[in-house]
Parts: structure tokens; C-alpha cells; sequence
């Protein structure tokens, strides 16, 4: 299936859409007759088995969005930089937000609106695009919805109603072709121009009936993006796993969707808010990872915004105005084969753009690797001159003292850069992802390697065929042969002791996972992943977010030049995702 890569460079320069999860379960805001879920909001109906007729009056006494509802919601968009919105039009629990000719379980039918047109009207007035979110398997309202699904560990779990409707024996051919797909008709022939729309929940759809899907889809708007939630790569991009964020440019259409908490529909008590600080950082994450940032907003249930999402978007508002030429436009991602530990970096013509973060120190330093002669270096929106010097290659900027939130540099190079692909030392750290390592079987080390495949996600008939790759967020997986060895080629620029930590996903559980390995100039040390941790957190974001940190000892680099570094897994354990082996001179 030919993804539709010239429309997603549209998407990706516009770079920053907006997610609004609003429904039903927002006026619920969490709870429903005294019990209050811990889990995902939008959710609640499933994980309190709320039968349908409960579910739908409550909807009608208590859920309607204000008359001004899309007029605001669009203008805290623009004014937070937004380029487009994405809204929920049906989601797991049937309920539509617009009007349609084969359910009487809408805002239309409740009282006589159609809030997604009211969304596209008011998208269109401002200048801004809109997508639409339709969960195409999994309906809560419908007997024959599907939702029996087998997950990556192995245990299954059910998530279509049983609750309402017990008998499994589903025809889910009746509600795919009778229901789901003259809907995303009326989505796509009814509201104008959609930049995409957006499937989700796809375990048990077949090849077949994805293919039919999307060429529905392009039959009516050709140049309407797809993402990959429709399952089996009839997707135009990849939407990673919420709240995954990606550690370097992947080479894929990607986006990353990102909740300000840790819900994606409004909870009352969920008040673990991110900062505007946090946001932004990884705002940038996305940008040096060339990926679109699809930021979630849970409107409440009368559909205004809380305090602390007005303040977010204000904040934010304040940074995308200010640096509007480091974010849109043919911004590209990291062109280095390096994950810095002081922030991000992206590049636009010739123009560098380094996004230091709240751990940066008072300098940075970065390895042009070749001659890029600098014209200037600044902070974008400070008249302020940057102290930065060039020796040899090595670009060191000192970093000022700002009244900004989140400070972009902009470093300017007489003619378009050019960096080295290979992995450098920038300063006292080497961090050698595993994107950008290859791999080899066990006793060919002189034998030609091969680079680990990028692993787009388990929505594909070739998830897990390629044996030890590299997945969505940038790890190790299927990293079940104890034959298969990592390695990477590095140039050490300075000689000395280094300290060796590797970072991990965690085990699940801790005692199944294997030991490893690492070797570097003729040493090896031994991994004992049993031994003593340290947990990190990346960027607040709930799922996806715990790495583990352990030892892996000391090696001693006798002269500048290019080494060699093996990681190999031990037979016995499951398999270990390996995100980022961190060598920091001592």
C-alpha cells in the first residue's frame, strides 16, 4: 500500500494539531453514581460496564456543549500555534457528535446540533485545518461491534460491550458495512476538506476489510491522510503509541499524540498537569525526531477548557509566536547520529535550531564533524549577542541568562550544513541509540552487519518477522536470539576513562529478563540486570515513560579514533528493550 508521503510533508509543516477528546463520558468527569475510575476517563463506560440506557441519560440531561463551544476551542487553538484540530466524531461508546442517517445516538438527535459542523465551520473561519477521530471496530452501543482482542503479552482482553449485549457469537460484518462505513461517508462528504482522519482501535479488523476502508476513504477525499490505526499498512503515516515519543528521526511519516495529564477525556481529579516547561520540551522532542505533535486538550463537559489547559496553550502561544521559524516549514529532524543529553537539535536550510533543555548546563557543546563555516549564533527573540567559539571542528555555545521559557539558538551557517552521518563524540557523552546500530550473528563479527530494521508497529503483518529491530520509540525488540549481537562504530574524541550505564525499558517482570554484555577496546563487562537500578522518568508522560538505569562498569579509550562497541543478551530471560547505551568521560 503506497503511503501518501508528499500530504504528510504538508502535515509535518504545519507540525502542531490539536486532540479533543469531548463526549458523554467528559460530563461524567471521571465518576458515575459515587464510584470514580483510576483508569482513562473516555473510558469510564467500559470500565464501570454502565448499561447502555444509563449511559445515554445521563448523556441527555447532563451533556451539551456550550453555544460558543468551537468558537473558543478553535481560538485557544490558533492562539496556541495550533495549525489544525482533531476531534473525536464517535468514539469507543458509539455516541456522534454529528448528525447521521444511521444512528439516533447523537447530539443531533439529542438536541438538534451537530457540533463537528460547528467545529468545521468555525476551523474554516479562523484558518485552521481539521481531521476527525472515529473508532472503527470498537462501538459500545452495538451489539455487533467488535473488541475481543489478544494482546503483545498474550492474555486477551474484552472490551466490546458484554455487558449490554453477553452473547459473543457477533456478525461484525453487519455492524462494519451497516454502521461504520457509510459513517466515515458522511464524515467525509459533509464537513468539507478534512487534512485526515483518524481510525482507532484495530485488533480485529481484517486485511481485506482495512484495504476497503481505505479506498473509501480516497474514493471521496484522495488527499485526506490516513493513520495507522486502520491496521495492516493501509496507513498514510504511523501513529505511535500514547504518549511514545521517539528518540531521533526514524526515516517514517510519525506522529506522536501527547496528553497535558494522564487522561485523554476530562477526569475531575486528575490533576498531575504538565508544565508549559515539560510541554515544550517535548514539543521539541518531536521536532528534532521529525515527527507532528497531536497535543490533547479534554474539554469540559460543557465543553470549555480547564484553568491549567488555558494556561498550557497561553504558554505555548507565547513560544510558537516568538519561534515560529524553528517549529513550521520545512524544519527537518536531529542530522546527527547522536541523542543529545542537553536537549534537541532540528535543521532548516542553514539554519541549526538547538532547543536546550531544563538540565542543560551553562554551555553545549556539538561536533560539526566537517567544515560548516558559523555566520552568526542567537537566541531567537533576544537582541542579546551569544558567546559561542569554534576549535577544530567543535562548536561550543555558552549559554545566556533569559527571561524565556524555553529558549531556542539559532545557528547560522554561511552555506547549507552538511554533518556527518557517523556516531561522534560531541562532548564528555557518548549516547549510542539503537537506531543507529547494527547487528550481526555471534562469531561473524568480521562479516558484513546489517542495519536493525525500523519496526513501524504491531498494526502490520510483518510486526516481529525481522528478528532484533529497532521499534516505534526507538528501542530494541524481538530481541529473542541470544546469537544476534548489537554494535556500533563510534569515534572517541578524547582518551580516558569512561563510565558505561545501560538504559532499558523495564522488565516486565524484573526477574524474566536477560543479562547482558558490553565491549569496548578488547574489555567486556557483565550487565547483572538483577543488581541495583535507577529509574528515570522522560518528558511526564504516563505510558511509554519509565526507563531503568544499571552499571555496565568502566572501559578506558588509550587513543582519539574509532572503536568498535558490542552489546550481546544472555540465552536465558525474555526479551529486554535496550533504548541507550550512555558513556560519560569520567
Amino acid at each position: 500500500m503506497k503511503n501518501n508521503n508528499s500530504n504528510f510533508r504538508n502535515l509535518l509543516d504545519d507540525r502542531f494539531g490539536m486532540f479533543v477528546h469531548y463526549g458523554i463520558y467528559s460530563a461524567m468527569a471521571g465518576s458515575f453514581e459515587g464510584q470514580e475510575v483510576a483508569k482513562l476517563g473516555e473510558w469510564i463506560q467500559r470500565w464501570l460496564e454502565i448499561p447502555n440506557k444509563k449511559y445515554e441519560a445521563f448523556g441527555r440531561k447532563h451533556f451539551c456543549p456550550r453555544p460558543d463551544f468551537a468558537q473558543n476551542l478553535v481560538s485557544y487553538a490558533k492562539q496556541a500555534g495550533v495549525k489544525y484540530i482533531v476531534l473525536t466524531s464517535k468514539h469507543h461508546d458509539g455516541f456522534c457528535l454529528f448528525k447521521s442517517d444511521y444512528t439516533d445516538y447523537s447530539t443531533y438527535e439529542f438536541y438538534g446540533r451537530d457540533i463537528c459542523k460547528e467545529l468545521a465551520d468555525e476551523c474554516k473561519k479562523q484558518g485552521l485545518g481539521l481531521g476527525l477521530y472515529y473508532s472503527h471496530t470498537l462501538d459500545w452501543h452495538e451489539k455487533d461491534a467488535a473488541g475481543n482482542v489478544t494482546i503483545s503479552s498474550g492474555t486477551s482482553a474484552n472490551n466490546r460491550n458484554f455487558w449490554d449485549f453477553p452473547d459473543d457469537n457477533i456478525d461484525f460484518d453487519k455492524y462494519l458495512y451497516g454502521k461504520c462505513f457509510p459513517q466515515v461517508r458522511e464524515l467525509l462528504t459533509n464537513y468539507g476538506d478534512l487534512k485526515l482522519i483518524w481510525f482507532d482501535f484495530p485488533h480485529d479488523i481484517t486485511r481485506a476489510q482495512s484495504e476497503e476502508l481505505r479506498n473509501l476513504v480516497k474514493s471521496i477525499q484522495p488527499d485526506c491522510l490516513i493513520n495507522s490505526r486502520i491496521a495492516h499498512d493501509c496507513n498514510d503515516y504511523e501513529s505511535l503509541g500514547d504518549n511514545a515519543l521517539p528518540t531521533a528521526p526514524v526515516g517514517e511519516n510519525l506522529e506522536c499524540l501527547i496528553t497535558l495529564n494522564d487522561t485523554w477525556g476530562y477526569k475531575k481529579n486528575d490533576h498531575n498537569w504538565k508544565t508549559p516547561a515539560e510541554v515544550l520540551e517535548i514539543f521539541c522532542r518531536t521536532l528534532a525526531s521529525d515527527s507532528t505533535l497531536l497535543l490533547n486538550v479534554g474539554p469540559m463537559g460543557d465543553g470549555s477548557l480547564t484553568p491549567e489547559t488555558i494556561d498550557i496553550l497561553t504558554r505555548i502561544g507565547e513560544w510558537t509566536q516568538r519561534n515560529g521559524e524553528a517549529i513550521y516549514g520545512e524544519v527537518k529532524g536531529n542530522p546527527f547520529s547522536n541523542i543529545f543529553s542537553w536537549g534537541s537539535v532540528s535543521l532548516k536550510g542553514k539554519n541549526l535550531y538547538i532547543y536546550p533543555n531544563e538540565t542543560a548546563k551553562k554551555e553545549i557543546i556539538i561536533n560539526l564533524g566537517e567544515i560548516n563555516k558559523i555566520k552568526s549564533v542567537s537566541v531567537i527573540g533576544s537582541e542579546k549577542s551569544v558567546d559561542y567559539e569554534v576549535n577544530d571542528g567543535i562548536l561550543k555555545i555558552h549559554l545566556q541568562d533569559t527571561d524565556f521559557i524555553a529558549p531556542v539558538y539559532k545557528v547560522e551557517f554561511e552555506e547549507v550544513p552538511h554533518f556527518s552521518k557517523e556516531i561522534l563524540q560531541h562532548d564528555d557523552t557518548v549516547n549510542l541509540g539503537v537506531l543507529w546500530a547494527s547487528k550481526f550473528q555471534k562469531g561473524k563479527e568480521d562479516s558484513t552487519t546489517e542495519r536493525l530494521v525500523y519496526e513501524k508497529g504491531p498494526f502490520t503483518s510483518t510486526y516481529g518477522t525481522h528478528g532484533l529491530c529497532a521499534n516505534q520509540v526507538c528501542q530494541s525488540d524481538f530481541w529473542t536470539d541470544s546469537n544476534e549481537i548489537l554494535c556500533w562504530d563510534v569515534h572517541f574524541a578524547e582518551k580516558g576513562s569512561y563510565n558505561a550505564t545501560l538504559i532499558t525499558a523495564p522488565f516486565e517482570p524484573a526477574e524474566d529478563g536477560c543479562d547482558f554484555i558490553l565491549t569496548l577496546g578488547g574489555k567486556s563487562n557483565f550487565i547483572d540486570t538483577k543488581k541495583e537500578k535507577k529509574n528515570i522518568y522522560l518528558s511526564r508522560t504516563k505510558e511509554g515513560n519509565h526507563r531503568e538505569s544499571r552499571d555496565a562498569g568502566v572501559f578506558y579509550i588509550e587513543t582519539p579514533g574509532k572503536y568498535k562497541v558490542y552489546l550481546e543478551r544472555t540465552p536465558i530471560g525474555k526479551d529486554k528493550r535496550v533504548e541507550i547505551i550512555k558513556l560519560v568521560k569520567i
